[in-house]
């Protein structure tokens, strides 16, 4: 089925009104040390998690009734061929202490291919977003403006970003070591905003190894409206229900360097491991 451009404008519109929704529940309880449970996989959820999802589910329901959505707290199936997807609070461990790296994201979906979304980061009052196929940033002042990716061709001049160690298998730490050591420097947090920074022009690499699709959905259309190159480890591009491996670069010289340097690692743990 066809995607109408009218269908991509009124969803880059709501989009751009959802951190009036999501934005008053997430200050009631950011840094008013809400309880905390913890789900099956041991990750936090906070009742600021569950409410947001809620009240954005609520708001896209009522405009796009016969679409289907999805989220980290309240799940959902991608059985219609438009659908949106949910992090309510990404970076949950963050926001439970205070610190002001998380963030709201919002992607919609068609077929299985992300095409427009909002990266919204409340605490830090930016909102980096889709519009006509570009990627721009809205500041706490109301200005906007479009986003460029910075120039960097050369892994040794890169600054390269991941959130967490413990998202990556054994084996995924190896090769993500692999190309860190390469780079000018590495830098670990962040969650969401690394790509935020990414697509703003301050980093210029981002790799991550096991994203389930509500982390990952909103990231790619900033990330690509900004000169982004965005695939999986394989150079596949992202795709919802894919393999939850990222892989964001400035430019398309730079990520061709870091897919090479993954690949070679991973094969060479392949060997080691199967003689």
């Amino acid at each position: 089925m066809s995607l109408k451009a009218g269908t991509i404008q009124a969803a880059e519109q709501l989009l751009a009104r959802l951190p009036a929704v999501s934005r008053p529940i997430i200050e009631r309880y950011f840094r008013q040390n809400p309880a905390v449970d913890h789900k099956a996989d041991d990750s936090p959820v906070t009742l600021a998690d569950k409410e947001v999802e809620a009240a954005l589910r609520a708001v896209i329901a009522s405009q796009f009734s016969d679409h289907a959505i999805i989220g980290e707290e309240h799940g959902g199936q991608p059985d219609k061929p438009c659908c949106w997807v949910i992090d309510p609070i990404d970076g949950t461990r963050a926001f439970i202490t205070g610190k002001p790296l998380f963030g709201t994201l919002v992607a919609f979906v068609h077929e299985g291919q992300p095409v427009c979304s909002v990266i919204d980061m409340p605490a830090l009052d930016e909102t980096y977003l889709t519009a006509q196929g570009r990627a721009c940033l809205i500041t706490s002042d109301g200005r906007s403006g479009d986003l460029q990716t910075r120039s960097c061709a050369k892994l040794a001049d890169a600054h390269l970003a991941t959130t967490s160690p413990e998202a990556f298998t054994p084996q995924g730490w190896q090769s993500f070591q692999a190309v860190s050591q390469l780079c000018r420097s590495a830098h670990y947090g962040g969650d969401c905003y690394n790509y935020a920074l990414l697509a703003a022009g301050h980093l210029d690499l981002v790799i991550e190894h096991q994203l389930a699709p509500h982390d990952l959905m909103a990231l790619v259309p900033v990330l690509q409206g900004a000169g982004a190159v965005v695939t999986d480890w394989q150079g596949r591009a992202p795709v919802l229900g894919g393999d939850g491996s990222l892989v964001a670069a400035c430019g398309p010289e730079l990520h061709a360097q870091a897919l090479t340097m993954l690949a070679q690692t991973d094969s060479l743990a392949a060997d080691k491991h199967h003689p």
